[in-house]
């Protein structure tokens, strides 16, 4: 049974079991032969040291030209998510073994998350969600107004782009801004392939943490230095939350470029 955060598992098992496109017995040997060895070698890897990261990022370049190879002619198109949840997932990879998630009693999550209240129109409470790519919180169960619901409290909020442009930056701001109106201690990042926002562009305000960008530009590896610096970042902060009752972070930037 996949993980909650294994989002590109659950898109290829999606896109075999509607034969995406009359195509579904291409995803089911690409899966077999290239994505379950894949899968395998990034579930084996249980440290979380710079030369363990860096081989994470090498089986993830590798997989990256299975995939691009696989869709030279762009027949899966961007709509179908298939592209989008390497990256989602990979995140997963990433902190699945950290002794701080396991410290603080928190999962990893792709999926709604919480993000205020509010009285709907027959006057009852209920939660509001926003949708994370990736996520670093804790379930946990509330009753209101003698209703049972369970929800995600997120710690660390992780927007995962193809590619990053004006407008998706602006999307993920608004993301960010709902997370911290109901979980003002959430940190929010992005990281995206490649990107097209001028550090000139990013507001000194922005709900935004931090951003990450991959590749120098399309076709180039992924640089594994980014998620080694990502990694440091997020791990640091989760030390702060054993350390605080609440944290207070300044708003600093990095984007590489």
């Amino acid at each position: 049974m996949a993980e909650k955060w294994q989002k590109h598992l659950s898109n290829f098992e999606t896109k075999i079991a509607i034969n995406y496109k009359q195509r579904g017995s291409a995803f089911k040997i690409f899966k077999r032969r290239y994505y379950c060895p894949y899968l395998a070698k990034q579930t084996n890897i249980t440290r979380t040291s710079k030369a363990a990261i860096k081989q994470r990022v090498k089986l993830l370049n590798a997989y990256y030209r299975r995939v691009d190879t696989f869709n030279s002619s762009n027949w899966i198109t961007a709509q179908s998510k298939f592209r989008p949840t390497i990256l989602e997932e990979f995140c997963g990879f990433l902190f699945k073994d950290s002794k701080e998630i396991k410290k603080l009693g928190l999962r990893l999550f792709s999926s709604e998350v919480y993000a205020g209240i509010k009285i709907d129109e027959t006057g009852k409470v209920r939660t509001q969600t926003k949708y994370v790519d990736f996520c670093i919180g804790k379930e946990v169960n509330a009753t209101f107004e003698q209703d049972s619901t369970n929800f995600i409290i997120p710690v660390i909020a992780i927007e995962c782009k193809t590619y990053l442009d004006n407008t998706m930056f602006s999307e993920a701001q608004f993301t960010a801004q709902k997370l911290k109106q109901g979980a003002p201690n959430v940190r929010t990042y992005i990281v995206a392939e490649t990107n097209e926002v001028k550090i000139a562009q990013i507001p000194s305000d922005s709900p935004i943490i931090q951003v990450y960008i991959l590749r120098k530009k399309t076709g180039k590896p992924i640089d594994a230095d980014v998620f080694v610096k990502l990694y440091s970042e997020v791990t640091a902060a989760l030390k702060g939350l054993m350390k605080t009752k609440t944290i207070n972070f300044p708003g600093v930037f990095f984007l590489k470029v």
